[in-house]
């Protein structure tokens, strides 16, 4: 379902929560191939790497981005753009907040509009991540899906 009427600039995302598991960075990272032991090895993590435990790889937090905006956007969302800023480790039994807010709005045609998102991934009251994400969005209830876009007019 299409985000409509459509975001206001400075509207509040609602929250996502999620308790960070072992299981979960570690399936991150074999999903991206991301064979780095600070991803899965408990022992090299915390002597070698000197971390206080395993940690969530880029790839992970980008993933949980894309859900994220995703849960809020519905299927007619597309992301185009996804910049992201780790600034410290994510661990397991880290209870995640993801939150964000609409920072523009440009409507491109009378069928899509641009949505710029800023987001940031805490745990506590430390920010782990922040990230900025360009999304399209249908611009009516009755516009395509920004999905039916051809590589060829792609041009987020």
């Amino acid at each position: 379902m299409p985000m409509n009427p459509l975001p206001v600039v400075n509207t509040r995302l609602p929250e996502l929560r999620v308790v960070v598991t072992t299981k979960a960075i570690i399936m991150g990272a074999i999903a991206s191939r991301d064979w780095q032991p600070l991803h899965h090895d408990y022992p090299w993590s915390t002597s070698t790497g000197g971390l206080p435990n395993i940690v969530m790889n880029y790839y992970t937090q980008a993933g949980w981005i894309s859900r994220y905006l995703t849960d809020w956007s519905g299927p007619q969302g597309r992301i185009a753009r996804l910049k992201l800023s780790m600034r410290s480790s994510i661990c397991p039994g880290d209870e995640l907040v993801i939150s964000g807010v609409i920072d523009s709005l440009e409507q491109e045609s009378a069928e899509r509009c641009w949505v710029k998102v800023s987001i940031e991934m805490a745990v506590g009251e430390r920010i782990a991540t922040t990230s900025q994400v360009r999304m399209a969005l249908p611009a009516t209830d009755s516009a395509p899906s920004p999905w039916s876009i051809t590589a060829a007019d792609w041009r987020p």
